[in-house]
């Protein structure tokens, strides 16, 4: 009963979704699998695109920050490589009839970092506080939750308001990892805590050490309870020291030289180097994610008027964006359901060509003259910056006039947040494995990630419907059905490539692969001797 109603209520996914028993972490591979057995031991550094902002779960906004909580929080459920949902604190997972529970049987061998249980109490502490925190990011992603209910120790109900097709989806990512309640409370503040969640996980790795934009350490949790495919203990390494590197060729660069010995964020200029490179692993697999630029469509701001985002999404070339900026790596993309979702569908291009005349009638139509605006670009990486200016060059061609400024890239999310930038920011979402958590929250009237501040009742319509039913068929048709009006008709933003995920390692770093999440699993690797 358990993996078939599992698969009728909660996996319409791209992919099929698992409910097995066990749980067990097995071992990764990289591209040519090594024969030769994990040695323990030994520490690696990993160059990472920037700073982690926000190490609680429950305010993250930023993948950078998922970087770091993959290693020290485990969630209830998890992907595989293949994007497969996979049993994880959970051990298996039955779901009533009616799809309006959820029971969980938790794992019995799992501790936080600071030695409290994890249990069901845990469980709906958690979940609980996500809900309903002031401010939490998580609350779009766990709406559907009305009730956590402890039955015992080890097993925990989630009661629905309705029928809920993404929950297990959402429940790989920050809505189901676990903090330590006793590690929250033990803070001076959720503001301390944010940056000092220190033995606050019961994941592989524990956070031991955070300097602002120097460095992050994470060393081994000695009691995790993963296990690889012969019965071993996990993780292998004693410890992981994350570097911010925000230049992309720098972090290569470093890897290289083996001042890292690996990263996730390859400049494309030097990935067709790095496949045939002596000493280096290069990887990659089709991702989840996208690359849009977000307008502010709140009142008084300048894209509040929605012809003027249509007319910004008619005149960029999207293709000769993926091929003189990311030579040719990824896929164009004029929405949030990538090729890899089961909503898919191959033949919406509506800006296949740029129309800068097009673009130019629009902007006449309005009426209030020649459009000009500023969009905010994160410093420190000379391919954001060539993208900008691509952009723009692109845009002129259609007298639309785009300044180019560049921030901080924690400046930019607050700005995002509070919804008082001026005119576009160009930021990157790294993907979900259910097209719901690529689109709901990003333009869902309301919703956390919902940057642009974009509200369109027919929108919030489909993808509601799409929620409320198992029928994968029917929620293809309303996430299509809403794709077209926050794409095309009513654009909520301009999207424009879906990109791969990406891992570049130094050749005696094993046991490392690719995810469709982009997050690297570091309890596999291991260092050659």
């Amino acid at each position: 009963m358990r993996s078939a109603r599992v698969l009728s209520l909660f996996a319409s996914l791209a992919i099929l979704v698992g409910a097995c028993a066990g749980g067990q972490p097995t071992g990764g591979g990289a591209a040519s699998p090594s024969t030769a057995k994990a040695v323990p031991g030994g520490a690696v550094t990993f160059a990472l695109e920037d700073d982690p902002i926000d190490f609680d779960p429950l305010r993250s906004r930023a993948f950078i920050d998922r970087n770091v909580h993959y290693q020290i929080y485990d969630s209830i459920v998890r992907i595989d490589s293949s994007g497969k949902i996979v049993p994880w604190l959970a051990e298996k997972w039955e779901v009533a009839p009616d799809g309006k529970t959820i029971t969980f049987t938790l794992r019995k061998d799992v501790t936080y970092h600071d030695g409290s249980v994890f249990d069901a109490e845990s469980v709906k502490w958690n979940i609980e506080r996500y809900i309903k925190t002031q401010g939490s990011a998580r609350s779009g992603e766990l709406a559907s939750v009305d009730t956590v209910q402890v039955v015992d120790a080890s097993t925990v109900k989630f009661n629905l308001k309705a029928p809920f097709a993404p929950l297990l989806a959402n429940l790989v990512d920050r809505a189901g990892m676990m903090v330590s309640r006793k590690a929250f409370e033990t803070a001076t503040s959720p503001d301390d805590f944010t940056r000092k969640a220190f033995k606050a996980g019961t994941g592989p790795f524990m956070l031991t050490e955070a300097v602002k934009n120097d460095h992050i350490t994470l060393e081994k949790n000695p009691s995790w309870w993963g296990k690889d495919k012969d019965g071993s203990a996990l993780p292998y390494l004693d410890k992981i020291t994350i570097k911010p590197i925000t230049d992309s060729s720098v972090r290569t660069t470093n890897v290289r030289t083996g001042d890292a010995h690996v990263a996730n964020s390859i400049a494309p200029k030097d990935v067709a180097g790095v496949k045939t490179e002596s000493g280096l692993v290069y990887q990659e697999k089709p991702a989840f994610g996208f690359n849009s630029l977000i307008p502010n469509r709140k009142p008084g701001f300048v894209f509040n008027e929605a012809r003027y985002i249509r007319a910004v999404s008619m005149a960029i070339d999207r293709k000769e964006i993926l091929d003189k900026v990311y030579f040719g790596i990824g896929v164009v993309g004029y929405g949030t359901i990538a090729p890899s979702h089961f909503a898919y569908d191959p033949s919406f291009k509506p800006f296949e060509k740029p129309d800068p005349e097009g673009a130019k009638r629009l902007v006449q139509e309005v009426g209030k003259g020649p459009l000009q605006f500023e969009v905010l670009v994160a410093a420190g990486d000379a391919l954001l910056l060539q993208r900008a200016q691509l952009i723009q060059a692109q845009l002129l061609k259609a007298d639309i006039k785009m300044d180019i400024v560049q921030l901080q890239f924690a400046e930019i999310l607050k700005l995002q947040n509070d919804h008082t930038f001026k005119g576009l920011t160009d930021i990157g979402w790294s993907g979900r494995i259910d097209p719901d958590g690529n689109t709901y929250d990003h333009v869902y009237s309301g919703r956390p990630f919902n940057d642009s501040a974009y509200s369109n009742k027919d929108v919030d319509k489909f993808l509601d419907e799409q929620r409320a039913t198992s029928d994968q068929e029917k929620r293809k048709a309303a996430l299509r059905a809403a794709e077209k009006i926050y794409a095309v008709d009513d654009p909520a933003r301009i999207w424009y490539r879906f990109v791969v995920a990406q891992l570049l390692t130094v050749a005696k770093f094993k046991g490392l692969e690719p995810y469709p999440d982009q997050i690297i699993r570091f309890q596999y690797g291991w260092l050659q001797k």
